[in-house]
């Protein structure tokens, strides 16, 4: 079934201008003179924006032009100037949660492997494992080995009660930044509570979404709900304060608003089967995304950067990420 998904992207990618996209929110091709041996240098002004677009029965709009596509940064209209349907190759950094707290899951994690390689890694992607309890490790780094992945994942241990989940997050974004030619995804599959870590929610997203790294999410909501997708204008207030003010205004719902703040989704899920389905729901979606990028027509002052995009075609639904923030320059 992936297989035929996965054809069907690329038959509508032969019709559509594809551009390929270098990761970064901010990019600018530095030329260097013939024969020299200084590698080129990518600094520029580009910000990229991965949009998802659904019907009204949920399904992907995979026929878009870009004439049909409108961006505004605070306000005022962009040009958009790299338009692509599916984007460069994948790097995901798959995070595991693996306190001895969520029994119900771990037979459901253990069962993930297989659908994860061939949705959310498919045909070109690469991965890595990161699990975290008292401890955060790194069980597989990126690679594009299906079995060494599912094994990783297979053999994930259940043993301390600790949820050290933004350093973890931390880890996950230090790795991903390294995969310069990939988009980069971050997928978290645990509880939306953390113990203990060193590492703040805020400046984590922070950076996360200044490297254009995308947070989905699954695993038990507190609102005790199972595969019900939460509405992204359910966190959009919440995702752009944080953006704002470096901080969550709700320590139970931060892979919400993470999720929210950088562009992907959260989904309530805890048995096997919706797992799965949950999961399946990401592979499809990162798949079937636009990728746009523009240059600012205004001056990237240091703070929040609101983001929205519209499509002309009535009776569809665009998901993207809310903004940017830019840090004050450094002495």
């Amino acid at each position: 079934m992936w297989q035929d998904r996965k054809l069907l992207f690329r038959q509508v990618l032969t019709l559509c201008l594809g551009v390929t996209l270098a990761s970064g929110a901010s990019t600018q091709r530095e030329t260097v003179p013939p024969g020299s041996q200084s590698q080129i240098h990518v600094v520029t002004n580009e910000v990229i924006v991965p949009v998802t677009v659904t019907n009204e029965s949920g399904e992907f709009v995979l026929d878009l032009s870009q004439e049909e596509f409108r961006v505004l940064e605070d306000g005022l209209e962009q040009t958009i100037d790299q338009w692509d349907l599916g984007g460069d190759p994948l790097a995901v950094a798959l995070v595991l949660e693996t306190s001895s707290r969520p029994h119900a899951m771990i037979s459901a994690v253990h069962s993930l492997g297989s659908i994860f390689t061939e949705t959310a890694m498919a045909l070109d992607g690469e991965a890595a494992v990161i699990t975290y309890d008292s401890t955060v490790d790194v069980r597989q780094s990126f690679t594009p080995d299906h079995d060494a992945v599912e094994r990783a994942i297979r053999n994930a241990k259940f043993e301390a009660p600790e949820r050290m989940l933004y350093d973890a997050m931390a880890k996950a974004v230090e790795m991903l930044k390294g995969q310069t030619m990939r988009r980069r995804i971050m997928l978290i599959v645990g509880e939306s509570r953390d113990d203990g870590s060193a590492a703040k929610l805020g400046p984590i997203v922070r950076e996360a979404e200044h490297a254009n790294i995308a947070i989905y999410s699954l695993g038990p909501s507190s609102m005790a709900r199972d595969i019900l997708e939460d509405a992204p204008a359910l966190w959009a207030a919440p995702a752009i304060f944080l953006l704002q003010q470096g901080k969550n205004r709700s320590k139970s719902h931060g892979l919400e608003v993470a999720s929210a703040a950088t562009g992907g989704i959260h989904y309530s899920a805890v048995r096997a089967e919706t797992l799965r389905d949950a999961l399946d729901k990401i592979g499809g979606e990162l798949h079937a995304q636009y990728i746009i990028g523009y240059r600012p027509n205004s001056d990237r002052a240091p703070g929040f950067h609101s983001i929205t995009v519209s499509v002309s075609r009535p009776h569809v639904t665009v998901r993207a990420r809310p903004g940017y923030y830019v840090p004050p320059p450094t002495n």
